[in-house]
């Protein structure tokens, strides 16, 4: 699933390239939006111009005239990419928006991805001053939750996941089941900094791109972050012991950490 620096890198190349630019058509090839008709929200665009592409967490959010945004969720395996409006419709293609000879794609595999939804409730970004080493001691206050788990949790950082946490625990030396209220003042400062280390890297390298998960930005380009990983994707960290899966899911999510260098 696309996270922070992956949605972050989309919404660069389409805030580069479609700002300014007017809608000259709005395409839904299919009925295919998770058993759903196509979101209303599509309606009405033809003609508004693209101001801004913003994001919140792993949301896009796309401004256009007439005071509309149209926000979105990559889901599993969604990709939105630039392509010419004359190429014909792409397999699992959900939908299309045209800006004269250029065309902006929405194509889901798996139909997870979702177009003009409700925003979570999400806690600070990540990479903003509000998210703190205080910020965790409040929230992690008599927390057994695991401390993974609640890095997963929107509400209380926005757009971290799976992959990033698991690098972000590496390198502050936590191991991911480690309940959250354990953590001494010292390792959440060492958490938030890993965090925003771990995020800001995936941004400069364009995301990750994984052979299961094959995220491209919207011009085809592949993510490099994944070729920096310390632990995740590995059977052996970077510090060159090898990595243990954790018993029970997080959130969700299976982990790996060592048992050497996390505590």
């Amino acid at each position: 699933m696309p996270e922070l620096p992956e949605v972050e890198t989309v919404r660069r190349v389409l805030a580069e390239r479609l700002v300014g630019r007017r809608v000259s058509a709005v395409v839904v090839p299919k009925v295919t939006f998770y058993r759903r008709p196509p979101p209303k929200a599509l309606t009405g665009l033809v003609d508004s111009e693209f101001l801004a592409a913003r994001r919140r967490g792993k949301y896009l959010l796309l401004d256009f005239s007439g005071d509309r945004t149209l926000t979105g969720h990559l889901g599993m395996s969604g990709r939105l990419f630039l392509a010419p409006s004359a190429a014909p419709t792409q397999a699992h293609e959900r939908f299309r928006m045209d800006f004269g000879p250029e065309s902006m794609r929405f194509v889901d595999p798996r139909r997870f991805g979702r177009i003009a939804c409700p925003l979570p409730e999400f806690g600070p970004e990540p990479l903003e001053a509000a998210f703190d080493a205080a910020h965790l001691a409040r929230e992690f206050r008599k927390r057994r939750a695991p401390v993974k788990a609640l890095l997963l949790d929107q509400a209380v950082v926005a757009g971290v996941g799976n992959i990033y946490a698991t690098e972000a625990l590496f390198l502050a030396g936590v191991r991911p089941a480690r309940a959250a209220a354990s953590l001494s003042a010292a390792e959440r400062e060492r958490l938030v900094a890993a965090v925003k280390r771990v995020l800001t890297a995936g941004i400069e390298t364009g995301g990750s791109t994984l052979s299961d998960e094959a995220f491209l930005d919207p011009l085809g380009h592949p993510g490099r972050a994944h070729l920096a990983h310390a632990v995740y994707g590995r059977a052996t960290g970077t510090c060159g012991h090898k990595l243990v899966k954790t018993r029970r899911p997080m959130a969700g999510r299976t982990s790996v950490y060592c048992l050497v260098c996390q505590r």
